[in-house]
């Protein structure tokens, strides 16, 4: 699987950047020939965790930084995304609110962090390409 190889992105929280983290963690979970099921998954899962940290990720200053980590852990796949802001559980809005639900219908376990800072930790099964 992944082994000990990490992906690790930092940078200035801004919608502009989404597609940027979400094509590189891509390129970095391709390169170990998971299924492509999975690979969308995960993908779809990240992205809903970086629009909230482009939404709500805003630390008391205004401004944010959002880091990207990707590595393996105890044979599953570990994504946590982390932002200055401070995470806040809301009431979901009409036709709003579904991000955290579908992140947790894909990924076997989250778990968010908002000690310093929000990070959300996705684990994800790894499922090898079985083609070659």
């Amino acid at each position: 699987m992944i082994g000990k190889s990490e992906l690790r992105i930092s940078c200035a929280t801004d919608a502009s950047r989404v597609r940027s983290l979400r094509h590189a963690l891509e390129e970095f979970l391709r390169v170990f020939r998971l299924d492509d099921e999975f690979v969308e998954d995960v993908l779809l899962a990240s992205g809903e965790v970086l629009a909230n940290a482009v939404e709500h990720g805003a630390g008391a200053e205004g401004w944010s930084q959002v880091e990207l980590v990707a590595r393996g852990i105890d044979g599953m796949l570990a994504v946590d995304i982390s932002d200055s802001g401070r995470f806040i559980e809301r009431e979901r809005v009409s036709g709003r609110g579904f991000g955290l639900g579908i992140v947790r219908q894909i990924a076997r376990s989250v778990t968010i962090d908002a000690r310093e800072g929000t990070r959300v930790r996705m684990l994800f099964d790894s499922r090898l390409n079985q083609q070659t």
